[in-house]
């Protein structure tokens, strides 16, 4: 068996690495995928607040100063799961999650013998 030189090595290494990050955005991807389509299209006050791991005051008063997206059926908040998605998409200026950051983060923790 051929031995690999150094920079042969170190491409096998950023090649290996390029395809684990891509495959933590596929499985990052198939979740939100899987997440928003197995949900109801409406949600209540109550359904909002679980969601969103906050009080139902809270979301009492976002609907009031117009802060969150709803409309109302008679006197009752409703809200659309798809437009709270993306309100919730532009409530955060960096994702939560970077994959490049996860990878360069595990590679400086676990040294890789070359």
């Amino acid at each position: 068996m051929r031995e690999l030189n150094i920079e042969q090595r170190l491409n096998k290494i950023d090649e290996n690495i390029t395809a684990i990050k891509q495959m933590l955005r596929d499985l990052l991807n198939k979740h939100a995928v899987q997440s928003t389509s197995n949900d109801k299209g409406i949600m209540s006050v109550k359904q909002v607040a679980q969601f969103l791991n906050l009080d139902i005051n809270v979301i009492y008063a976002k609907c009031a100063k117009g802060g969150i997206p709803y409309f109302k059926i008679g006197k009752q908040y409703r809200f659309k799961k798809a437009e709270i998605l993306e309100w919730i998409k532009g409530q955060k200026e960096e994702p939560e999650f970077s994959v490049d950051d996860y990878v360069n983060r595990y590679m400086q923790k676990n040294i890789l013998k070359v």
